[in-house]
């Protein structure tokens, strides 16, 4: 239950493969990062749709679920699933709120040092401070219209789960495009992110439950 939980968790970013074919390294990382990190500053809110697609080994058929999306500084996330089934998720600060169909969780970040280390990887893809996250190493790549960045896990915990993350920001924007997890067993989970409108008014209320 409680690694189910952490994956839904976790969900709050076209398939990439090992290599990360069309990709070339990032040759000043120290200026892409300082660059990363600024323009992330200026994004103060973000609202979108979102496709999900999971790969499981133990299925021939990938499973597809789409729905809403909005964040708003500080560290606020609201995850609406609404295709193929209404499932509901919401991060204000250090509360977790989760709903599925009739049934409710509520998880305190504070409570649990894993729950901590993913919140601030959510943060961390967010805001542009990826490289400062003690429990990855991270290295970026770039092609003609945007930047992946890849990070894999070094904490013990997170490497029993985790293989990469590979994250993709816009060029122009550097919002996120996507987030591919690949997992330790081979399966991996990619988001894509459509629609988005950046720095739009978000009421406080679409956080609450």
């Amino acid at each position: 239950m409680f690694k189910y939980l952490f994956i839904l968790f976790l969900f709050v970013t076209s398939t990439l493969m090992a290599q990360h074919t069309g990709y070339t390294p990032v040759a000043d990382i120290s200026g892409f990062q300082q660059q990363f990190a600024a323009a992330s500053q200026k994004i103060t809110s973000i609202k979108s749709d979102f496709t999900q697609v999971k790969n499981l080994s133990m299925l021939a058929e990938k499973i597809t679920s789409k729905g809403k999306f909005w964040f708003k500084k500080d560290n606020m996330v609201r995850m609406e699933y609404n295709q193929p089934f209404q499932y509901l998720m919401i991060l204000n600060k250090n509360d977790i709120y989760i709903k599925d169909g009739q049934k409710e969780n509520r998880v305190s970040t504070k409570s649990n040092k894993l729950f901590q280390q993913v919140n601030q990887l959510m943060v961390d893809c967010v805001r542009g401070t990826a490289f400062a996250n003690k429990d990855f190493t991270v290295k970026a790549y770039q092609n003609t219209t945007g930047y992946l960045i890849e990070m894999s896990p070094v904490n013990k915990t997170m490497k029993e789960m985790f293989k990469t993350i590979n994250v993709v920001v816009d060029k122009k924007q550097f919002s996120v495009n996507s987030i591919e997890m690949v997992e330790a067993s081979g399966d991996n989970t990619l988001i894509t992110f459509v629609n988005k409108e950046l720095n739009t008014s978000l009421p406080d209320a679409l956080f609450t439950h």
